[in-house]
């Protein structure tokens, strides 16, 4: 066991130098040759305790889904009998989208409820604000966020369950180049950590496949007028159109270039693709195509019938679209490490659960179709497929493929 993370358990069970002095024990989630037990676990009923947060009010409160998802799939395994026996209790209160409140509720489950994992953190700014804390303590975390900051780095206890936006793009640039002819691509980004990767990388990679950028127009979270922006887009005629922003943005920019007389392929983050943005304009959305870095949620694989099943069972008012299912599957890589960590009797210990999840080498875990996290690279899943929202249907364009990485 590292010497940070010695500290780390240290300073999350309050075990004092004097205490370790006279027991000997080395004091670590880590060790699962006979150190102390790892925060959270409870040997005698064979429970884990696990936390999160969850955005159930405010401007994104349709976020809420995506921890539900999370209860659902930890409820399903529960009923089911568990993971090599362990069941698992979760908790994760709403902080209304705000940073401040979800870095309390972090601390709260971390200091007091002692959580051997935080499993699904939704909203940049909310992971931006609590992974100095995270990364201090040491405890595994699996948050609902791009994966970009982790690109060229490793942070040993963070692993992404969601690919960097960086490549999710340059995955739908590389299409729209390779498979519709597309010279001239136009890009429609959200001006701040959603999308400001996307920008970072967008021109040198279109032009590195031989075509151009030939709009590159930024908007903000809370902007409501996107005249000036489909102006922009519009006057420079692209093929097509990549945007990467939240629904309004995707929505109304792409309804004022279709009425400017710009008619082209529009391509747009994953996280648009669910129902809730198709109904804020039907017509607009028609022949939208997304990336979307799971199996597709239309489809009828039994990952994906498992994913419904479990929806209708415990949370039957959720429609089991697009958006869950990005908190389902962050589950389930979790209780696959879980399960690669406990055979054989194994007790859960953090090294043995970042062990397990550091030899997962391209993995096909439930409704992800690849996952790689190692030693030195911890950006998550790497596939990619092609949707399209197409004459009133949700319809699979590709199969999926590795992301580009822009390297």
């Amino acid at each position: 066991m590292s010497e940070k993370r010695a500290r780390s358990w240290g300073f999350l069970a309050a075990v004092t130098t004097v205490a370790l002095a006279l027991t000997g024990c080395a004091a670590g989630g880590g060790d699962s040759g006979g150190g102390a037990a790892a925060p959270g676990v409870d040997d005698s009923t064979k429970t884990v305790t696990l936390g999160g947060w969850r955005l159930a009010s405010g401007a994104y409160a349709s976020q809420n889904q995506t921890t539900q998802a999370v209860e659902a799939c930890l409820k399903a395994s529960n009923d089911a009998g568990g993971v090599n026996g362990w069941k698992f209790q979760y908790t994760a209160n709403d902080t209304g989208g705000d940073p401040t409140r979800a870095l309390q509720e972090v601390k709260s489950l971390v200091d007091t409820k002692k959580a051997f994992a935080l499993l699904w953190g939704p909203g940049t700014p909310s992971n931006n604000a609590v992974l100095p804390y995270v990364q201090q303590t040491g405890i595994p975390y699996f948050p609902g966020m791009s994966g970009d900051p982790f690109v060229g780095k490793v942070v040993e206890n963070v692993f992404p369950t969601i690919p960097p936006y960086s490549y999710q793009a340059m995955y739908m640039a590389q299409h729209a180049i390779q498979e519709m002819d597309a010279k001239k691509i136009a890009l429609l980004y959200q001006n701040d950590d959603v999308g400001q990767s996307v920008h970072t990388v967008m021109a040198d990679f279109v032009k590195s496949k031989g075509a151009e950028l030939v709009a590159d127009v930024p908007h903000t979270a809370t902007d409501t007028d996107y005249t000036s922006m489909s102006q922009k887009i519009a006057k420079a005629k692209p093929d097509a159109v990549i945007a990467w922003g939240y629904p309004n943005a995707l929505v109304k920019g792409k309804a004022g270039v279709m009425g400017a007389g710009v008619d082209v392929p529009w391509l747009a983050a994953y996280y648009n693709a669910n129902e809730d943005v198709v109904k804020l304009d039907p017509e607009t959305v028609e022949g939208t195509y997304f990336n979307y870095y799971l199996t597709p949620f239309f489809t009828d694989t039994p990952a994906v019938e498992a994913f419904k099943n479990a929806m209708k069972k415990y949370y039957p008012d959720v429609p089991p679209s697009g958006l869950p299912l990005n908190g389902y599957a962050s589950c389930q890589v979790f209780l696959e490490a879980f399960k690669e960590m406990t055979k054989d009797g194994a007790q859960p210990t953090w090294d043995g659960l970042f062990k397990a999840l550091n030899s997962f080498q391209t993995r096909q875990i439930g409704v992800v179709p690849s996952v790689t996290y190692s030693a030195d690279k911890h950006t998550g899943p790497n596939k990619s497929y092609l949707i399209q929202f197409k004459k009133g249907e949700w319809v699979q364009v590709a199969d999926a493929t590795e992301m580009p990485t822009g390297q």
